[in-house]
């Protein structure tokens, strides 16, 4: 059902919503998108809504909020809720307030998302054509009343219309008997005291090489039927089955067929109750896996291998740039004037800031990401050792775990490179030690840097935009790059305050 069929999705998270929004685009969706509850409710009033993806966590009112209002204006519509969380009470409590279905964030599989609003749309148009049905019944109900009122003559007319009627009932039990038959997905009820199959649908021999009447006869033949690896697994399920008062969803290796083929079936059980509460039988959905989970294997090791790739790369680049920074020292070494070989010591601890990142990545597993607390204090010892000889310094690191991307944190190393070296050869002229401390934390979203030293301070009408020397010229340059604010303070000392925000969105502690 896909086409018009507009899906709304109630999402917080711009990321997941996109997301969801995108695969759906592609599978052939109309996409509708709401950031918060109220929204989506307005949306739902607005809009020609067939289906609703609903976050059970959302910024303005809860999602069992919004269930209850869309179950009280329209109790057809589909409400399938995508959570990050599996408790229990969650669970039970949405499907009390009617959600369809529930399924739990990351989606790591998006074809289950696409089955489950499949399903739904087909639930949701059964209903209404029995809804339309409930509704013809009455009016064949209050006909006949009104008519044995009238006259004992309109019998022949009222057999008639139940002759119709009991035709309409049977026409629509064979078009739920059809569907329900000619789905991929086996379709079965089972009895929950005697754990016998009041039903399988044909689908089971396509996926278990058993027929219908063959479950029937044997309810254990299908743990039987279970990989000997998986049985354990499966007995304590099958007792959670008995046991458990919400839906379970699994999935097991079974061996099937004469050719002892080895699938992968996923399985959906829902409890039926009573009027008394009392669970009687379990409705259930399986579905063969086997490819899907082929494709996914397949996909994880395509990751793996790529990881591998990434990590020889920047491995390859930090030795590289290894290379060029042992150059440069060499070089250093044959030049005698003291200015002209600062220059280039100066330049080696550039590139050697990009190497340390570069190094970062290689040991991380998030190719995405580096720990910029522990590459902060990397740089700064590094630093250190170089100026080790020109005068004792206390280095005092006060740095909160952030994660930074790296087109972030190649420039932030530049520009604290610039900074604490600066410190090292300039602020403590004169003296017999000094104190540099660096700090950074979160603030509002953003990230804060901090470089503070207890030496002579800069002058009071010193202007970074006007400065000659190249470094201050170089921080200049890369702040701007990051959008970043900067504030200097004088006084006893110099405090360099950095504050940007991390384009990357790798803010993850």
């Amino acid at each position: 059902m896909t086409g018009s069929t507009n899906v709304l999705t109630m999402e917080d998270d711009p990321v997941v919503r996109e997301t969801i929004a995108a695969y759906l685009t592609d599978e052939g969706y109309s996409v509708t998108q709401a950031e918060s509850g109220l929204q989506g409710l307005s949306l739902v009033q607005e809009k020609n809504i067939d289906a609703v993806l609903l976050d059970w966590r959302l910024p303005d009112i809860s999602g069992g909020e919004v269930l209850s209002k869309l179950g009280s204006v329209n109790p057809t519509l589909p409400v399938i809720v995508v959570s990050g969380t599996d408790e229990v009470g969650e669970v039970i409590d949405a499907l009390k307030r009617g959600a369809w279905d529930y399924l739990r964030k990351p989606l790591k599989n998006m074809d289950i998302l696409i089955n489950a609003i499949e399903r739904s749309l087909t639930r949701a148009q059964l209903l209404k054509e029995a809804a339309l049905e409930g509704e013809h019944l009455k009016e064949l109900v209050r006909s006949r009343t009104e008519e044995l009122e009238r006259a004992n003559a309109l019998l022949r007319r009222e057999a008639k219309e139940r002759q119709e009627y009991a035709a309409a009932l049977t026409e629509s039990e064979a078009r739920f008997r059809q569907l329900v038959e000619t789905v991929r997905e086996v379709f079965f009820v089972r009895n929950a005291h005697t754990r016998e199959f009041t039903y399988v649908s044909p689908a089971a021999i396509e996926v278990f090489g058993l027929s219908p009447d063959q479950f029937a006869l044997n309810s254990d033949l299908l743990l039987n039927m279970v990989h000997p690896e998986d049985r354990e697994q499966a007995i304590e399920k099958s007792y959670q089955i008995n046991n458990s008062p919400v839906p379970l969803i699994f999935e097991h290796r079974f061996i099937v067929g004469e050719e002892q083929q080895i699938k992968w079936i996923s399985f959906r059980i829902f409890p039926i109750r009573d009027a008394d509460g009392v669970v009687f039988r379990h409705v259930g959905v399986a579905e063969d896996i086997t490819e899907r989970k082929h494709s996914h294997d397949a996909l994880c090791a395509s990751l793996r291998e790529k990881d591998t790739l990434f990590k020889e790369m920047h491995h390859r680049v930090k030795n590289n740039l290894q290379l060029v920074s042992s150059l440069l020292s060499l070089q250093a070494q044959r030049i005698s004037n003291l200015e002209d070989r600062e220059r280039f010591l100066d330049s080696q601890r550039r590139i050697q800031s990009m190497t340390l990142v570069h190094e970062e990545l290689y040991r991380t597993d998030d190719l995405s990401c580096i720990d910029f607390s522990h590459y902060v204090e990397q740089l700064a010892r590094r630093i250190e050792q170089a100026f080790s000889a020109v005068v004792p310094v206390e280095l005092v690191v006060d740095l909160e775990k952030i994660h930074l991307s790296v087109d972030t944190a190649v420039p932030c190393g530049l520009i604290l490179n610039e900074l604490i070296s600066n410190v090292y050869k300039h602020a403590f002229v004169g003296r017999e030690q000094g104190r540099l401390f660096l700090s950074s934390y979160l603030l509002d979203g953003s990230i804060v840097l901090k470089v503070v030293d207890d030496g002579i301070g800069f002058p009071s009408n010193f202007d970074i935009t006007q400065s000659n020397s190249l470094g201050m010229q170089v921080v200049h340059a890369l702040v701007e790059q990051l959008s970043a604010d900067l504030v200097i303070t004088g006084g006893n000392g110099t405090e360099f305050e950095l504050t940007f925000s991390d384009s990357g969105l790798c803010l993850l502690p």
